[in-house]
């Protein structure tokens, strides 16, 4: 694996994601691990399924609509949370209807 080599291209509700190996940080490359795929920040950068609902990795903070599956775990992210759907690898839509996009009027 290389850096900013394609790891794997995904399509979920008809958009695609390019997954490139790469470092978050500048540490991380500075450490001398090998790259990791690098997943889209839907945090800083919001995208929609064509639907309006939004995607979120599994891993990413949780908003404030965050309803806790296991509560035994330390683990607090969206993959941990009854209101995200998993589709592909780490990446899924969160269902809550209050975060869909909606339509400019």
């Amino acid at each position: 694996m290389k850096d900013r080599a394609l790891y794997k291209s995904i399509e979920i509700e008809g958009v695609r994601f390019d997954i490139y190996y790469g470092y978050y940080n500048k540490s991380e490359k500075e450490s001398g691990y090998p790259p990791t795929p690098i997943y889209p920040d839907f945090s800083g950068r919001p995208q929609y399924s064509k639907n309006g609902v939004p995607f979120v990795t599994a891993y990413q903070d949780v908003c404030n609509y965050y309803q806790a599956i296991n509560k035994e775990t330390d683990f607090v992210g969206c993959g941990n949370c009854k209101l995200y759907e998993s589709r592909e690898e780490l990446i899924g839509l969160c269902k809550e209807k209050e975060r869909k996009k909606r339509e400019k009027t």
